[in-house]
């Protein structure tokens, strides 16, 4: 293909300590442009990417991973191919992935280690807020070959894929990714769904191949409908709350080059990947598919809020939070409503879908609201790059400093402003989040009794985690009122190895508050069950209770999952655990199933 298009030079990225806090924009993007940037493949291979920012963008939009073909000027290609008119347009944040050299791509070893390298690098934020559950990827010509192949072994490398040049699947391949086995156990890799459109000039044995393997492993109807030269097959029916099936099979016969058009490309990212998600779940994601949050009833809000370091209120942050209330709330009666709080460089518009508590409001008709973190602006250097932590929206349990506001004032304002403001029921709010939010779920129960009635933390076991690792001092928890805790970890978290076995002090601590008749000791964690209360399934439980059989603390661990939480967990912690507890909101006094609770 012919590149005619002068490409503007692609600038540096700029040094992480450069990143400044905006408090009027507070989570605007930090950077837009085009740049350059750096992938350290080994310590002997370094190769290079383009990032395209549309003006405007802000954080945790999706990521749209493209393979220019070889011999291609980048910037031309992203014009030509439309991307660059749908990422302005959008929102959408654009990685250019490159040939090594005027060979173009090899399908090779180094390669797929380039490929590797980049997918992860960009997980990792550099220097701006890219978010892997929607990372997708559409690759042209000989780099289509290269794009399916690192894709088929990496399950939570994208959402979706476009492989629009591809030249098929080798039977050894296929054989190849049938016999082994992912990071999931009993998982083999032809059984990860992929939502994927493939374009092919000719239907050649491998190209063939290559279209079957897909269908199986999507679980596609028989039946296909037909779009022009495309042919579209759909999921069946199928899956669970966890995993939907929703991967499409789109097939196209045509040359590659037909397809270097903004129309093809814009239906690539409105029949194929708008509304896909890969959220962690297993070590292979978890596919869902979400659809627009504001078709379906979420408010965004933001208001200028006091950071609480400077007396005359001078740091006031433009924060932001969001509000759902399903269709299924009650209209005649007050609300229960459920604090959701994001991991570490999530944001308030991901979480409520990406754990699944969006799905147990629908179901039970609970509101939901949805804040995002403060910022620190710190130099992280990690995988071979240096970046800010600006990039990465976190909870602080700490006392305000000149630059960071503090998250447990910021609570405070929204716990007034959500009663002032909807019919929410004070009787019932509950506290809830992933990771980093999972520790602010702790610290509600802690530092803020009085507001909720209950909490259940997903993958944490400190209340928090910055001032755990910094050796700070944290504040005094307050101890007026009684919050029944269910915490869960899971067997795969990397970030929490050994899950409940290296949480005595955090456990005893609420043993010891509430008087509860067991503690730590009492069972052994990471054991498949062997001590343990009972398993149910793939979870198995730990309950402390008072004297009087209130079980106060209840601990979950699930087998196989990672560094996550499952919908149907939120689904257990709301009909099992968060309905049998109420709090009178004036004398603060805890109910258990209608029963008040001896503190």
């Amino acid at each position: 293909m012919k590149s005619y298009l002068q490409e503007p030079e692609a600038r540096r990225l700029p040094a992480a300590r450069e990143a400044f806090i905006n408090r009027k924009h507070y989570y605007g993007q930090f950077l837009h442009g085009y740049y350059q940037f750096d992938c350290v493949v080994d310590k002997d291979t370094v190769r290079s990417a383009k990032f395209y920012i549309p003006e405007g963008s802000i954080y945790n939009q999706p990521t749209v991973f493209v393979g220019v073909p070889g011999g291609t000027n980048p910037w031309s290609f992203m014009v030509e191919s439309g991307w660059k008119a749908l990422s302005d347009q959008y929102g959408l944040y654009l990685v250019l992935m490159e040939a090594r050299d005027e060979k173009g791509w090899r399908n090779d070893q180094a390669d797929m280690d380039y490929l590797d390298a980049l997918n992860n690098d960009l997980a990792l934020r550099p220097m701006f807020c890219s978010f892997q559950a929607n990372f997708y990827c559409a690759a042209y010509g000989d780099a289509a070959d290269a794009a399916g192949r690192h894709s088929r072994k990496s399950p939570r490398a994208y959402a979706a894929i476009a492989l629009l040049g591809t030249t098929g699947m080798s039977r050894e391949e296929q054989e190849a990714l049938e016999t082994e086995y992912t990071r999931t156990e009993g998982v083999t890799y032809s059984q990860v769904q992929w939502p994927v459109w493939l374009c092919r000039a000719a239907d050649t044995e491998n190209a063939l191949r290559e279209i079957d393997y897909y269908r199986r492993a999507n679980h596609s109807q028989a039946e296909e409908t037909a779009d022009g030269s495309r042919r579209i097959w759909l999921p069946k029916e199928g899956g669970t709350i966890d995993e939907h099936w929703c991967a499409k099979v789109i097939a196209d016969c045509a040359p590659w080059t037909d397809c270097v058009n903004r129309c093809y490309s814009e239906a690539i990212l409105t029949e194929l990947f708008d509304g896909i998600y890969r959220y962690p779940g297993t070590n292979n994601g978890a596919l869902r598919r979400a659809g627009n949050i504001y078709d379906r009833g979420f408010q965004k809000f933001s208001a200028d809020v006091w950071g609480g370091y400077y007396a005359d209120r001078r740091d006031m942050y433009r924060r932001e939070w969001y509000v759902y209330v399903p269709e299924s709330a009650p209209k005649d009666q007050k609300i229960p409503a459920v604090f959701v709080f994001h991991g570490a460089g999530g944001s308030g518009d991901e979480i409520a879908d990406r754990i699944g508590w969006s799905h147990a409001a629908d179901v039970h008709g609970f509101m939901l609201i949805m804040p995002t973190a403060s910022e620190p602006n710190e130099v992280r250097a990690i995988s071979d790059m240096e970046t800010n932590n600006i990039f990465r929206a976190m909870w602080n349990t700490g006392y305000p400093q000149p630059e960071r506001p503090e998250d447990m004032r910021f609570i405070d304002f929204l716990y007034d402003w959500l009663l002032s403001r909807y019919p929410a029921d004070p009787s019932r709010i509950y506290a809830s989040g992933q990771s980093s939010g999972g520790m602010m779920s702790w610290a509600c129960a802690a530092y803020r009794p009085d507001y909720f009635a209950a909490a259940a933390p997903f993958s944490a076991r400190h209340i928090d985690i910055e001032a755990a690792e910094r050796g700070e001092a944290q504040r005094p928890p307050v101890e007026e009122s009684l919050v029944p805790i269910m915490a869960n970890l899971g067997c795969c978290d990397s970030a929490f190895k050994g899950g409940f076995t290296q949480a005595r002090e955090l456990v005893d601590y609420w043993c010891g508050r509430y008087g509860l008749t067991k503690k730590w000791a009492d069972y052994s964690y990471m054991d498949n069950g062997t001590s343990c209360s009972y398993k149910e399934g793939l979870i198995t439980h730990y309950v402390f209770e008072t004297p009087e059989g209130v079980p106060l603390l209840h601990l979950t661990e699930t087998d196989t999952k990672a560094h996550a939480t499952w919908p149907s967990e939120c689904m257990l912690v709301w009909e099992k655990y968060f309905t049998k507890f109420s709090k009178d909101p004036e004398t603060k006094v805890l109910y258990y199933e209608g029963q008040p609770v001896k503190g």
